[in-house]
């Protein structure tokens, strides 16, 4: 089975990490890790963190962490425009 790719979006709870969100990327992982990489966030992510942005890669449904970065709430709301403009241009430009 091929490996897809995703950006999973995670807050911090009471109870813990939670997933609150998830945007496919499909299978082209220069792709995925191109539009990872063009993220505003912090490579620092410490206890304090609220929201992180993770780069998953799953392989017969389990997933492979392949990054984890730390983002405001400014630029979650900057990162979720830069996430879906490029998976736009990516199935319709065939980027």
């Amino acid at each position: 089975m091929e490996a897809s790719y995703e950006i999973s979006l995670n807050m911090k709870t009471l109870k813990g990490i939670e997933t609150y969100g998830c945007f496919h990327l499909g299978h082209d992982e220069a792709f995925a890790r191109k539009l990872y990489a063009s993220l505003i966030a912090d490579d620092e992510v410490s206890g304090d963190s609220v929201i992180t942005i993770d780069l998953v890669k799953r392989e017969d449904r389990v997933p492979f962490p392949q990054g984890l970065r730390h983002c405001s709430y400014e630029q979650l709301a900057l990162n979720v425009q830069l996430i879906t403009k490029g998976v736009f241009k990516h199935l319709n430009l065939e980027i």
